[in-house]
Formats: structure tokens, sequence, C-alpha cells
């Protein structure tokens, strides 16, 4: 859900705005003006959005392998491993 406020800014204000949305590829003032409050209300969250801790936890299990997973060997076709080995793995569903 969200709610709609509105602020009122020096025209050289909303210049400035949308030139840095534009070199930094925002897709809006509002994504601009999101991501601005976030660092600022948010001042210890990591770029991901995460407290450091968590994201120390997230990255260390994304590098845990998953239990029986199949790895390409990088011999032969991807495409055929995908084809053979996926429909073992997900046989179970």
């Amino acid at each position: 859900m969200m709610t709609t406020i509105n602020i009122s800014l020096p025209t050289s204000m909303y210049e400035d705005m949308k030139r840095v949305m534009s070199q930094r590829g925002y897709s809006s003032i509002s994504e601009l003006v999101r991501e601005t409050l976030r660092k600022n209300i948010y001042p210890n969250l990591t770029v991901n959005g995460f407290t450091p801790e968590f994201e120390e936890q997230v990255l260390k299990a994304a590098k845990e392998p998953l239990k029986n997973a199949v790895v390409w060997n990088g011999k032969g076709s991807f495409t055929d491993f995908v084809l053979k080995k996926g429909k073992k793995i997900h046989a179970k569903d």
C-alpha cells in the first residue's frame, strides 16, 4: 500500500532531482525520494535493505550447497543436462 504526499520544493531543487534521477537510472522522482528517505530513516540498512547481520547470514547461506543438489560439471550440453536431471529433481513434487 502506498500513501501519496505533496511537497513543495524550490524549482532549482526539482531540476536537480530530475537530473540525478536521470543520471542514476531511477524510473521516477518518487523512487529517488523513497531511496533518499530510506537512507536517512534507516541508515544502518545495507544496499539490499537488510540489517548488516541478516545480510551476512543470507550471503553465507547462499554459498552453502543445497542438500541433494545436482550440479552440471560443464561437460556435454547444459540443455540436455537440465532436461534429463531436472525431471528427476522435480519428480518428487
